[in-house]
């Protein structure tokens, strides 16, 4: 005999809950270890009055049954934009949100076949992230404390977009520029999806034939763009130069200084930046000094004055 199945409960912002709001899944709150009672039955109104003490709670907490994730993904995504104008949810929540989203859109990237429709989440997470960071004077500082200190390679795209936006809005790139430079960040290391996971995970060094493959990972992800109608011909430079080097020694292309777009080398340097400072399997996470001084040994690489405005910008 099967036992019956057990609902896992997975935890949601509790500072999405609207007045009359009607939501297409139960919200249950926590009352044990294990145990939850239903807080809110779905498409019935959420009424303040009757709830709102479990709302006020510093430190409650609601969820959502598992099998109800993507019903959830799907209305805070078509509804993101209301809730970043939401004045009552404040900043840190709204990152935790984006970071949120974020994590699910690039999961599904790396996870399912890429498609034009999963692109298209990727437009709309861009567009909130950079809308926020113009909007909010602290947006930059509630982002950089949901980066991930361990290292996979869908939240190493998703930190590696948050520097980038803000280190472009510190070089006060227009709007579209950083639009375009979020999505090239996040976008980065699509390609990897076509190499074999035992490469991109692998602890010791790769062999020169293991290294050739990943060298060709700017090229398959920017294949796999334009195969999904993607034209936009900067944004699939920027993707392709991303791992180019200042003084040639860099790939596909052995490009130097004034043959790489401007919004490559930014990413190049974030790209760096994120994976010195997080966790491997086989290293341990540097401190930002540290990953500096290494940086500093690079810049011949990096291009020496993009490495000093992104060291003051981490600083400022």
């Amino acid at each position: 005999m099967q036992e019956p199945k057990v609902s896992k409960f997975i935890p949601i912002a509790k500072e999405t809950l609207k007045s009359k709001e009607q939501y297409p899944y139960n919200i249950y709150r926590k009352v044990d270890e294990q145990i939850f009672s239903l807080l809110l039955p779905k498409n019935k109104p959420f009424e303040k009055c009757s709830q709102y003490f479990s709302v006020e709670q510093n430190n409650a907490r609601f969820y959502i049954k598992n099998e109800d994730k993507i019903s959830y993904q799907t209305y805070i995504q078509s509804h993101i934009k209301e809730l970043l104008e939401d004045s009552e949810i404040s900043i840190d929540s709204k990152s935790k949100l984006l970071k949120e989203i974020a994590t699910d859109t690039i999961n599904e990237l790396f996870e399912s076949e890429i498609t034009s429709k999963n692109l298209s989440k990727v437009n709309t997470l861009i567009n909130s992230k950079v809308e926020l960071l113009l909007k909010e004077e602290n947006a930059m500082d509630a982002m950089l404390k949901v980066t991930s200190y361990d290292y996979y390679t869908y939240t190493h795209s998703i930190d590696v977009a948050i520097y980038a936006i803000g280190f472009g809005a510190y070089l006060k790139l227009t709007k579209e520029e950083l639009i375009l430079l979020g999505k090239a960040a996040i976008l980065h290391d699509i390609g990897k999806k076509f190499i074999p996971h035992n490469i991109i995970t692998k602890d010791g060094k790769l062999t020169q034939k293991e290294f050739n493959l990943v060298q060709k990972h700017p090229t398959f992800g920017v294949k796999i763009l334009k195969k999904n109608g993607e034209n936009n011909e900067t944004l699939l430079e920027v993707i392709e130069q991303h791992h180019e080097k200042c003084d040639g020694s860099g790939y596909p292309k052995g490009l130097k200084t004034d043959e790489i777009n401007k919004l490559a080398k930014v990413i190049s340097i974030c790209d760096i930046f994120n994976a010195l400072t997080t966790q491997r399997t086989y290293k341990n996470r540097m401190t930002s000094f540290e990953a500096f001084k290494i940086m500093n040994d690079m810049k011949n690489q990096l291009c020496t004055s993009t490495l000093k405005s992104f060291i003051y910008f981490m600083g400022h």
